[in-house]
Formats: C-alpha cells, structure tokens, sequence
C-alpha cells in the first residue's frame, strides 16, 4: 500500500499550481458525480477517516468531474475497491420502510422520506465502517472488520455526537 499525501489535498495543490485548466470533457465521470449526491472523496491526513460531503466545490459538473478524477486516481487499489463497494452498496426500499414503520408505528412513508433514511442510513454504516478500520491499523490487525471492530467503532462515534441519542427511555433491560 503507497503512503502519499492526502489525495484530496494533492488535487487540490495541483489545481492551484496550474493557472488555466483545459476543460475536457469526461461524459461518463461527469455522469458519475451527477449520480452520487454522497460520496467518499478522499482519506485523511492520517490514513484513518474517511471525509463524506455532499458535493465536489464548483458549479461546473465538468470542473467537478475533473477533480473528483484527480481524487480518484490518487487512491491506492484498497481505497478504490472500498470507494467501488460504497457507491454499489444501498438499502432495499421495503426493508427501509418495514422498518421505519416498526420504529414510529406511523402509517407508509413517501418515497422521498425513503430516499432520505436509506441516504442518512449508508452515510453512518459508511462512517462505522470507516472507523471501524481506523481501529483495525491502530491494533495492528489486518483481514476482515470483526464484531469487536463495529463495537469499537460505534463506541466512538457515540463520543463523537454522530449516533443519535434516545428520545424514549427503554422500558426493559
């Protein structure tokens, strides 16, 4: 695995060296950041978090589509197989909506409600996930993310304010 300065950052540097960019056209990348309201842009400084949000700075798809291209070509072969499975990775519909439906006892939610939970459910699975391998390198463990891993991680996360809190106590215990 290549260590090289932060991908994000070195496109960035690179963008700002260079006084006048020549727009080509990159119809299937330009497609692609269309697509994907959320994606893994890069890793940082430290190897050990991945930044989610929600575009690439600058109006221009095109201009969006070449940096997020410099990102992309800076990631070493297991960032980009993880960034691959994240963009195929999603929720089914009916499973999303059994559940919210178990949780709030509500009646069916719309389609943009489903849209929106299965969105904010792969950005936080993503996020665990994510550090979940951070605590992987910081034990010196290598292979799949384990159960001990996905604890650590939510136990993290917790600390950190990105798992909701409980708004109804628990009745049992």
């Amino acid at each position: 695995m290549k260590h090289s300065k932060d991908p994000f950052e070195a496109a960035m540097e690179e963008q700002e060296e260079s006084p006048v960019e020549t727009e080509q056209t990159l119809e299937g990348d330009e497609r692609a950041v269309k697509k994907c309201k959320t994606s893994v842009v890069a890793e940082a400084k430290n190897k050990d978090e991945v930044e989610f949000t929600k575009n690439i700075t600058g109006a221009d798809p095109v201009t969006r589509a070449n940096k997020m291209q410099k990102i992309l070509s800076q990631f070493t072969e297991e960032q980009m197989s993880r960034y691959e499975s994240f963009r195929r990775s999603g929720f089914k519909k009916s499973d999303m909506e059994k559940l919210v439906q178990r949780i709030t006892g509500g009646p069916k939610m719309d389609d943009t409600m489903n849209i929106i939970v299965r969105g904010i459910a792969k950005m936080f699975v993503g996020d665990l996930v994510e550090t979940a391998r951070v605590v992987m390198r910081e034990r010196k463990e290598s292979g799949p993310i384990r159960p001990c891993h996905i604890r650590e991680s939510y136990r993290r996360l917790k600390l950190q304010g990105k798992v909701p809190q409980r708004s109804v106590q628990r009745l049992f215990r």
